[in-house]
């Protein structure tokens, strides 16, 4: 009987073991694969920084794994500039670069062109009739002078019978032929 008992505690002590060194190996699996994943995060991101640089332009450059598996997606901050109007294109040579420089798939591209002030200012300078400062690029500049001629949107309250009163206006202008929604059908 005794023979018995210590060969069972042996046995569950056995699991017990098997167990923890299972899940000791799960863990160490996990955190090779998150430090790969960091790896070829870094890995990507500095290709695609130099890729710009090469062609003289500064960009930062954020990149992910959603899966957990190779293929990664990019977002990309950079300055507007009139050679990114045709975005589309320098992915598809970007997302060849990073797959023949790492052997990394490069599925999503997400460009963002946010407006300094700097060019703002420039935009002012050149509506008063002055030369924008030198190092402002003349595509933002020419976006920006259209938008000083955009009509200013105006919001006021109105009471709701005016407010029904414009909208029975409204379908009363309406060429024959055409129906009311079926909510208007409903109320007649």
């Amino acid at each position: 009987m005794l023979l018995k008992t210590d060969s069972l505690e042996f046995w569950i002590l056995c699991a017990v073991t098997a167990a923890f060194l299972a899940a000791l190996a799960y863990v160490i699996v996990l955190k090779q694969a998150a430090r790969r994943e960091r790896k070829n995060v870094i890995a990507i991101s500095a290709i695609i920084i130099e890729y710009f640089r090469k062609t003289g332009v500064e960009v930062s450059v954020g990149c992910m794994s959603l899966l957990g598996n190779k293929r990664f997606t990019a977002l990309i901050e950079s300055e507007p500039m009139k050679r990114f109007r045709l975005s589309h294109i320098i992915e598809m040579t970007l997302r060849d670069h990073v797959q023949k420089t790492c052997g990394l798939d490069l599925v999503k591209i997400y460009w963002r062109f946010p407006i300094k002030e700097a060019t703002r200012d420039a935009s002012a300078a050149a509506n008063a009739g002055t030369k924008p400062a030198e190092g402002t690029d003349e595509y933002i500049n020419e976006g920006l002078v259209h938008y000083k001629d955009l009509p200013k949107v105006e919001v006021t309250e109105i009471s709701w019978d005016k407010f029904e009163e414009a909208t029975t206006v409204e379908t009363e202008k309406k060429p024959p032929g055409e129906s009311e929604p079926e909510s208007r059908q409903k109320e007649g």
